[in-house]
C-alpha cells in the first residue's frame, strides 16, 4: 500500500469536503489488500479519482487576478465568462440554425423555379402559361369549326340588296341547310363566292371574296326581264322586295344543270347574274337568316319562298 501512496498526486486529502476527497481518502485508510487484482482495482480508482480531483480543484482555485476582480465588482468572472460563452454559443447555434433554415429554403425555392417555369413558354415576346395556351388553341378551333361548317357573320358593304340590307349592316349566314335539308330555292338570300370569270385569284388564306344575293330562278327554270318585269317559266314573278323594277332587258334563259339564277334587290345598282351569267351552285356558302347590325333592325329575314312560288300570268 505504500506503493500507492507514491503513486497518487500529492493533493492533501483534506483541502476539500467534497465527496472525491473523501473517497481518496479512504483509499489511503484502506491498507489491506486482498489480492493482486483488487490492488490493481485500487491503484486504477485512485488515479481516477486524483486526476479529477485535481481537475477539479484548478479549475475551482481562484487566480488573484480573478480574486481582486471579483473584490472589486463583486460578481464572479468565471460565471460570466461562462454565461457570455453559453449566450455565444447559443446565437452561433441560433445564427447557424437560421442559416440552414435559409439555405434550406433558397434551395427549395431554387428546386421549384424550374416546375415554375416548365409552366409557362414565350411566343412573340409574350410569357404565357400552358394553361392560358390551351384554352386560347381550344377557343380558336371552336371558332374556326363553327364558321367553317355551322355559320359566319357578315357585312354588308354595298347598296346592291337595298332595301333588304343597307350598307353596314351586319347579318349571319347558316350553312346547315345546303348541307343536310334541301337545295336552294327562289326566295333565299344566299352568300356565295363569284364565278372564277368575275372572281380574283385567292390569296394564301383563301377567297374571302363574297357576294350577297337573292335566288330568282333554279336549275331547268326559263327566265327573262321584259317590260321592266321578270318572269320565269312564262309567268310574271310577284316581288315585294325589290327597290324598283329593273330598267333592262334580258333575253329568255335556261338555267343549267348544278346551277342558280341570282339578282341583287336593288335590280339597277347590282352587279349578278344578268350581266355574269348562272351560278354553280358550289360557290354557295350559306343562307342568310339574321341580321344582328344595328340593334334597331335585329331580327330574321322575312321569308319570301312562299311568296316568289305563287305566280300571276303577264
Amino acid at each position: 500500500m505504500y506503493t500507492l501512496t507514491r503513486l497518487a498526486p500529492r493533493v492533501p486529502c483534506t483541502s476539500s469536503s467534497r465527496p472525491i476527497n473523501v473517497l481518496c481518502a479512504r483509499l489511503v485508510a484502506s491498507r489491506p489488500v486482498s489480492s493482486p487484482g483488487a490492488h490493481l482495482r485500487g491503484t486504477a480508482l485512485q488515479s481516477t479519482s486524483s486526476d479529477a480531483d485535481a481537475r477539479t480543484s484548478a479549475k475551482d482555485v481562484p487566480t488573484p487576478a480573478a480574486v481582486a476582480e471579483r473584490g472589486s465588482n463583486g460578481s464572479d468572472p468565471s460565471v460570466s465568462a461562462r454565461t457570455v460563452s453559453s449566450g455565444d454559443s447559443g446565437s452561433g447555434r441560433g445564427n447557424s440554425s437560421s442559416s440552414s433554415n435559409g439555405a434550406s429554403s433558397s434551395s427549395s425555392s431554387s428546386s421549384g423555379t424550374p416546375n415554375s417555369n416548365s409552366d409557362y413558354v414565350s411566343a412573340f415576346g409574350l410569357r404565357i402559361s400552358k394553361d392560358d395556351l390551351l384554352t386560347i388553341a381550344l377557343a380558336v378551333a371552336i371558332s374556326y369549326g363553327i364558321r367553317t361548317f355551322v355559320a359566319e357573320p357578315r357585312f354588308i358593304p354595298s347598296l346592291s340588296m337595298y332595301p333588304t340590307f343597307d350598307v353596314g349592316d351586319r347579318l349571319i349566314a347558316e350553312k346547315i341547310t345546303y348541307r343536310f335539308i334541301r337545295d336552294p330555292v327562289p326566295g333565299d338570300v344566299i352568300i356565295f363566292h363569284p364565278p372564277k370569270e368575275i372572281s380574283p385569284e385567292p390569296t394564301i388564306f383563301g377567297d374571302d371574296n363574297v357576294y350577297i344575293k337573292r335566288v330568282v330562278a333554279v336549275e331547268g327554270d326559263t327566265i327573262e326581264v321584259r317590260n321592266s318585269r321578270t318572269y320565269v317559266n312564262g309567268v310574271l314573278r310577284n316581288e315585294p322586295f325589290i327597290a324598283e323594277q329593273p330598267l333592262y332587258e334580258m333575253p329568255k334563259l335556261v338555267v343549267p344543270p348544278g346551277d342558280v339564277f341570282v339578282m341583287g334587290d336593288n335590280r339597277n345598282n347590282s352587279y349578278d347574274s344578268h350581266l355574269w351569267g348562272p351560278l354553280p351552285k358550289e360557290n354557295i356558302v350559306g343562307r342568310a337568316i339574321v341580321k344582328y347590325w344595328p340593334p334597331w333592325k335585329m331580327g330574321g329575314l322575312q321569308d319570301y319562298t312562299e311568296i316568289m312560288s305563287g305566280t300571276t300570268h303577264g
